[in-house]
């Protein structure tokens, strides 16, 4: 059975763009997975406990505990995923544990989990570069055609696998046919972290 990268531990209680012509793709980067190529006001930073910068990438053997935060300018939604060295990718958040939800208030610094949650985050296996990332969003995003909560999970799961997948897929949830959501309303970032035995 595939062991993911980042799991929850319960302890208390327990892209083919698809854009309308008017918009521009979203860009596949090999440092951030999908970046935004309009000019936005919004932006959203992640970062590891181990390095508050978010610019080095630090390690943790697998069985460390690991938190991730985040912190957005404006008031918005919030997405977090984690691709695994295999090209597995775990949705972080949402999740059916995670107090407050996925909406992040400007300026608010948001950890994951967070000191009142009832799990934590373990680093499993395999060895090797993590990639987080975050999608913040003005809207809500639709993450149906992306992740689906099974019966009794509490972490959803996602159907593409590997970064070029994950970005092909988000391009279209932020992309969207029906409702395309502005340009101008959403960015992302990335943390890196190494997994070793």
């Amino acid at each position: 059975m595939k062991k993911p990268v980042l799991f929850a531990v319960l302890t208390a209680a327990l892209l083919a763009p698809l854009a309308a012509p008017a918009f521009a793709a979203p860009v596949i980067s090999t440092q951030s997975i999908i970046v935004n190529p309009v000019e936005t006001t919004l932006s959203a930073r992640v970062w590891v406990d181990r390095d508050t910068s978010g610019t080095r990438t630090p390690t943790y053997r697998i069985g460390d505990r690991i938190r991730l935060f985040t912190t957005v300018n404006e008031n918005a939604y919030v997405y977090l995923f984690n691709v695994n060295p295999d090209g597995s990718v775990d949705q972080i958040l949402p999740n059916r544990l995670q107090s407050g939800g996925n909406y992040v208030r400007k300026g608010e610094v948001r950890a994951f989990p967070s000191s009142g949650d009832n799990f934590v985050f373990n680093v499993g296996g395999p060895a090797g570069l993590n990639r987080v990332l975050v999608v913040a969003s003005r809207r809500a995003l639709n993450l149906s055609e992306l992740s689906t909560f099974r019966s009794g999970d509490s972490f959803a799961t996602v159907k593409p696998q590997g970064s070029q997948q994950l970005a092909q897929a988000l391009s279209i949830v932020v992309n969207p046919v029906e409702k395309p959501i502005p340009q101008q309303d959403w960015t992302s970032d990335t943390v890196t972290f190494n997994a070793v035995y």
